[in-house]
């Protein structure tokens, strides 16, 4: 198979787990009602938290797995062991069964977030790669929740879940066919020399290299923060405001759409600003937080969604950018981010309760304020490492393209969705808040 070909079942892997994540989480309530008897709402939360603790658990490990193993067998193994899972779950008899199952398959799964790296890691330009991949995450989670609804459909909804083990096994099979056998194959966007990468791997990371990875790893939660806050209570906001129940949920998914259209931009937006990108995009998703939250007008309220998913979009190439930069494209450092991402999950929707029972367009404005704290922090300038023997300081990497190439800036998708629950303000329905997956898995946008 040629290497854009083996490339493309890294993506099939990625969609793979972003359907295995969100296709049910619209209709949690309802399954667990249909499947087992169980009405309580606090049924999901425990669901949803329980898999997200678990993700958060599991990430870590397997980027300490693969340093000793090649991803073709972490992918074969965990599809072979998510396929039997998924037909556990479709035979679970109770509601702790269920739970119990779905979190050992959120611990499998998580695996396959090492596929984004190797998907990177195997091109030629980043900056396209990491458009490519955020295509898949909007338009995966459209997929994933048009699957969700037609198992409900069912009259049997544990057929359908059955036949999802079905995608497991074929795609096992491509990828046992198919993917590279060797530790990661060769990358034509390398971060440094193989034999460097090798003698990195064997030795304990530099200080100033973990340094790195934990400023990327504090934006990126900062970020992540900021984005999730705002989702769980932004239909009762707006449906305080005069708004109408379907005009709510249009409203709530204008950022999505706006993250869509502004993809194809994304490539030259950075060619223009490079570093400065990543700062210029929180600058927008502030100042749509901001309107949002000032204007009583439903015109300008959609306005203010679509400048917030404007700068969501541009945010999520840029910030992704600036990740592979540090961590390059193995999989250890880039697991020490995605596991800062799954954290994000659990502390967003905490703080979106606290503030909504303060007022309900507090969420937005502490989502604004965080974004324009950090496109001020974004701007200073980098501090470079001194050059030895007191020559002048090596200048930031700027190329996206070629073997010595090290991205630049980037926020995350408009994928990840919070359970807005509270116990003051209603929150919005599961089904209205894509937020609601199991794990949060770095792949929505």
């Amino acid at each position: 198979m040629s290497g854009a070909s083996f490339r493309r079942l890294y993506l099939l892997v990625i969609l793979l787990h972003l359907v295995s994540d969100v296709a049910l989480s619209p209709f949690y309530p309802q399954l667990f009602e249909r499947l087992f008897g169980v009405t309580d709402p606090g049924a999901t939360g425990v669901y949803i938290w329980v898999c997200r603790v678990t993700a958060l658990a599991a990430m870590p490990l397997w980027g300490l797995v693969a340093r000793r193993f090649s991803l073709a067998s972490l992918v074969l193994g965990s599809l072979g062991a998510a396929a039997v899972l998924e037909l556990l779950l479709a035979v679970s008899p109770t509601y702790p069964v269920f739970l119990a199952v779905s979190a050992v398959q959120v611990a499998v799964t998580m695996a396959f977030t090492l596929a984004y790296p190797a998907f990177v890691g195997t091109g030629t330009d980043r900056v396209r790669d990491v458009t490519v991949f955020a295509y898949v995450v909007n338009g995966g989670t459209v997929v994933a929740t048009l699957i969700g609804a037609g198992i409900m459909a069912l009259s049997q909804p544990r057929w359908g879940i059955a036949a999802c083990a079905l995608l497991y096994v074929a795609l096992a099979v491509l990828c046992h066919r198919r993917l590279p056998r060797e530790r990661r194959a060769a990358p034509a966007v390398a971060d440094a020399p193989a034999a460097n990468r090798a003698a990195a791997r064997a030795a304990p990371a530099p200080r100033g290299a973990v340094a790195a990875i934990a400023a990327v790893g504090a934006v990126v939660l900062a970020v992540e923060v900021a984005r999730l806050v705002v989702r769980p209570f932004f239909t009762v906001y707006a449906e305080g405001g005069g708004v109408g129940t379907t005009a709510a949920a249009v409203l709530f998914l204008l950022p999505q759409v706006a993250v869509v259209a502004v993809l194809p931009l994304a490539g030259r937006a950075h060619a223009l600003l490079g570093r400065a990108l990543l700062p210029a995009a929180c600058l927008l998703a502030a100042a749509g937080l901001a309107g949002q939250f000032l204007t009583g007008d439903t015109a300008l309220l959609a306005l203010g969604r679509v400048v917030f998913g404007i700068g969501l979009g541009l945010g999520h190439v840029a910030l992704d950018l600036r990740v592979f930069a540090v961590t390059g494209t193995d999989g250890p450092a880039f697991s020490a981010v995605a596991t800062v991402r799954v954290a994000a999950t659990l502390v967003s929707p905490v703080a979106a309760t606290a503030l909504a029972g303060a007022g309900l367009g507090l969420p937005l404005l502490a989502g604004a304020g965080l974004f324009a704290v950090l496109a001020l922090l974004l701007s200073l300038p980098a501090r470079l490492p001194p050059a030895p023997d007191g020559g002048p300081p090596p200048t930031a990497p700027e190329t996206t393209r070629g073997p010595e190439a090290a991205p630049a800036p980037a926020p995350a998708p408009e994928t990840a969705r919070a359970p807005g629950t509270a116990p003051a303000p209603r929150a919005a329905p599961a089904g209205d808040d894509p937020s609601a997956h199991r794990t949060e898995s770095p792949h929505h946008a």
